[in-house]
């Protein structure tokens, strides 16, 4: 993308440290500090704030932290601040922002800023300096430089906001979407700096654009293979795996299905599923035989030959009310911020309500507005708010698809067919299948498959995958385990009582591990003997999960 600067504004940049190869990042990292101007070091400290980190987990912790832990020179990050914000003399600041599940951020304080626009028309904000390469940089890291996001965070808005202002803000969001799908790539990738992407791969063309955009010229950029943490992960970024770019939708498939056969053949161990059994160990050879099917199925999962959704346009990976910023007066958006691993992908598999708008529940078919059932009059108080909150946020996504319709076309083609979900589904799911336990995912996501095949397609293409009777039935063995945990984190997440990720703001992390035991322990004791009381507590959701791949 190209970048146009503007005028000076805000005092402040934010260091992000991103989420490409390699990027884990500590949870709770307390960080030495040395104050630094463009000519030296100093001996003043500015002061070091406390975290705010929007989220922390409370389960399976020492693994979590291990996972995103990276060395880094703060002292030098704060150097280069400094070096690359013109006009700053010193850095008087430093103030943990926020932090996901691949990046760590710092507002670093100064005495200037500036801000800027992409092509795309949506408000990101401007990258000051960046690197990665982690070896050969004073910070000792992958990072990235950039402008401190103007405006106030949706998230902390939203609960607040008036009802119009909510529809305005979802009509804004599907405007950035008809931008976005209006800029089609030849190719299905990430989207790179040369030198950088020649220097990684000794590999860089240029990015191409469909007919209808042949005008734009990005000659400084190039399209490379995907950013996505999970594909350089758990010793994958070891590994000569094919993370693209492609062509052909058919290439991706494939390959992410032999991506995970590689890996798992090299690394997966067998382990204890107890939604499975509890006394078997699940050997990885269940996972290579469920990504065999996968592989003869991997050519008919892409989009239908000669259709838009095969044209490639950039999306926001994971779009939520944080990773929004707004005027807090006008409510326009001024900012969208966390693109880490966006990718130039066929709107096929990119197209979806985004996490932002989308109901957590079920939402009724077709165009009707949600209402408030007959004996709500009747209901407690607490339950009258539970029905408010969830009727707001079934009308808000009804809206997103509503305006989906009337103004980004393209997506909405995508949206709303019914068939699409099915067949990308397993696409989604097979890479980190046997890390993150996702095999009965998979395995439902095929069965469904093969159950409606010819729902999907004409009666002339054989279903290339069986399943036994044998393996129907284990598997609803397993999905009664499965939906039991599922009805349990449901009702957690209702009540407000747990999360069902398992992470929460720090200032509730006591609360969320004394409810915790307690409500394990109720569940125990409704178990009915010594068998149900271990397999009730082998399959509860919030625990740490073995060293053991």
């Amino acid at each position: 993308m190209t970048f146009r600067l503007s005028s000076t504004r805000p005092q402040a940049i934010c260091w992000l440290l991103t989420a490409l190869p390699r990027r884990q990042n500590p949870f709770n990292m307390k960080l030495p500090f040395m104050h630094t101007s463009k000519t030296s070091f100093a001996s003043r400290t500015p002061p070091l704030f406390a975290e705010t980190a929007q989220g922390e987990g409370y389960t399976n912790e020492r693994n979590e932290l291990e996972k995103r832990y990276v060395k880094f020179s703060l002292p030098h990050l704060v150097e280069a601040a400094v070096g690359v914000c013109k006009g700053a003399q010193c850095c008087t600041k430093v103030l943990k922002l926020t932090e996901g599940l691949h990046n760590k951020a710092f507002i670093l304080t100064m005495d200037n800023g500036m801000e800027l626009r992409d092509v795309f028309n949506i408000p990101v904000p401007r990258v000051l300096s960046w690197s990665c390469d982690a070896a050969n940089n004073p910070i000792q890291a992958e990072h990235i430089l950039e402008e401190k996001a103007p405006g106030s965070r949706l998230g902390a808005l939203w609960i607040s906001l008036p009802w119009k202002t909510k529809l305005a803000i979802v009509e804004q969001v599907v405007d950035f979407d008809c931008s976005l799908t209006a800029v089609q790539f030849n190719t299905h990738g990430c989207i790179y700096f040369k030198e950088d992407l020649r220097r990684l791969t000794s590999k860089s063309d240029t990015v191409q654009f469909t007919a209808d955009r042949q005008g734009l010229n990005l000659d400084q950029y190039a399209m490379g293979p995907l950013a996505k943490a999970e594909l350089w992960a758990s010793g994958r970024e070891q590994m000569n795996l094919d993370r693209g770019p492609w062509r052909e939708p058919q290439s991706y498939t494939r390959e992410l299905g032999a991506n995970e056969t590689a890996w798992i053949k090299r690394f997966a161990k067998p382990r204890m599923n107890y939604f499975r059994s509890m006394e078997d160990l699940e050997p990885p050879e269940d996972a290579l035989q469920l990504l065999a099917k996968y592989e003869r199925v991997a050519p008919v999962l892409v989009p239908p030959a000669n259709e838009s959704a095969s044209a490639n346009v950039l999306w926001h990976p994971d779009l939520h009310l944080d990773n929004v910023f707004v005027d807090p007066v006008s409510y326009e958006i001024t900012s969208v911020v966390d693109w880490q691993s966006a990718a130039a992908a066929p709107l096929f598999y990119q197209s979806g309500g985004y996490r932002a708008f989308r109901h957590y529940k079920s939402v009724r078919e077709g165009w009707v507005v949600p209402e408030k059932p007959d004996n709500f009059d009747a209901l407690p108080p607490d339950e009258q708010k539970r029905v408010d909150r969830d009727l707001e946020s079934e009308i808000i996504h009804k809206y997103y698809e509503f305006q989906t319709l009337k103004r980004a076309p393209r997506h909405w083609k995508y949206l709303q067919q019914p068939m699409v979900p099915m067949l990308r589904k397993p696409v989604w799911l097979v890479t980190g299948v046997w890390e993150n336990g996702d095999l009965f995912f998979l395995r439902d996501a095929l069965i469904t498959l093969f159950t409606r095949w010819n729902e999907i397609f004409t009666e002339n293409t054989p279903c290339p995958i069986t399943f036994s009777a044998e393996e129907l039935k284990q598997h609803a063995r397993e999905q009664e385990n499965v939906d039991g945990v599922g009805k349990m984190l449901s009702l957690f997440q209702d009540q407000g009582v747990l999360p069902a990720d398992g992470m929460v703001q720090p200032t509730d992390y006591q609360t969320a591990v004394e409810n915790c035991r307690k409500y394990k322990q109720i569940l125990l004791d409704a178990a009915q003997n010594q068998y149900e009381r271990d397999l009730y507590s082998n399959l509860w959701p919030y625990q740490d999960i073995s060293d053991e791949i």
